[in-house]
């Protein structure tokens, strides 16, 4: 008997414990093309499953102005748009890629929750903004 033929022998007892405690990295990736310029829900991502949300991950671009006054908020959000876990750009100068990491304060979506969706909120009149999202999540049911 090789590996692959244990590997094949192992793998339907493993299977419930490796889905429900090796995290998940879910990107957006495909989404980050385009800048948004307007208050509103940039991106979805499905949800088959009930899960724990560990981290929101999130690298932004904002194009023009951004300030303490001129700023962006992003939250990922459940489908009744319950804030999960958010940032705002307040303290980050505009023309520069930067990577934000949510991982304390979350928010935990109900189990029967079926899509995240990443909402962007203006504050006064920031630039446009590029925002290339992934969330880290365990598998709970």
């Amino acid at each position: 008997m090789d590996y692959s033929d244990m590997a094949r022998l192992l793998y339907p007892a493993l299977e419930p414990h490796i889905l429900t405690n090796m995290p998940i990295y879910l990107p957006w990736a495909q989404r980050g093309l385009n800048p948004q310029a307007a208050t509103g829900i940039w991106g979805d991502q499905g949800q088959p499953w009930a899960v724990q949300i560990l981290a929101f991950y999130c690298s932004v671009y904002v194009v023009g102005p951004n300030s303490g006054i001129n700023y962006w908020t992003v939250s990922l959000t459940d489908q009744g748009l319950g804030v999960i876990a958010s940032f705002n750009t307040s303290a980050i100068a505009a023309g520069t890629w930067t990577r934000f990491a949510v991982t304390s304060g979350i928010a935990q979506p109900g189990s029967t929750n079926r899509i995240n969706l990443v909402n962007l909120v203006t504050t006064g009149a920031p630039g446009a903004i590029y925002v290339v999202p992934a969330v880290a999540l365990l598998i709970t049911g």
